[in-house]
């Protein structure tokens, strides 16, 4: 599990355009995986699905949308919450 967790932090960097070997946010971004990935079980996606390419995207847009958040201001955008609905039907 480590190493997957690993792996989607590099990718969510790249997401929030965040230099790979950079760690000044490595707490802040585990912290919002954590999240989003909380998240998407409660919404019934499977351990299968939430490993697949298509989660993996997912994931780094919930990251993304939690980081721009301002304190009282948390909200997942409207294609995240499709996504997460496709992933949990699949």
């Amino acid at each position: 599990m480590i190493e997957k967790d690993e792996a989607l932090l590099k990718e969510i960097k790249k997401g929030l355009s965040i230099t790979a070997d950079s760690t000044a946010f490595d707490d802040l971004i585990n912290q919002k995986l954590l999240a989003v990935k909380m998240f998407m079980k409660n919404a019934g996606v499977s351990e299968e699905n939430m490993t697949s390419d298509l989660a993996i995207g997912v994931i780094v847009m919930g990251v993304s949308d939690l980081w721009e958040l301002k304190s009282g201001d948390v909200k997942f955008s409207p294609v995240f919450f499709t996504l997460v609905n496709q992933l949990a039907l699949g």
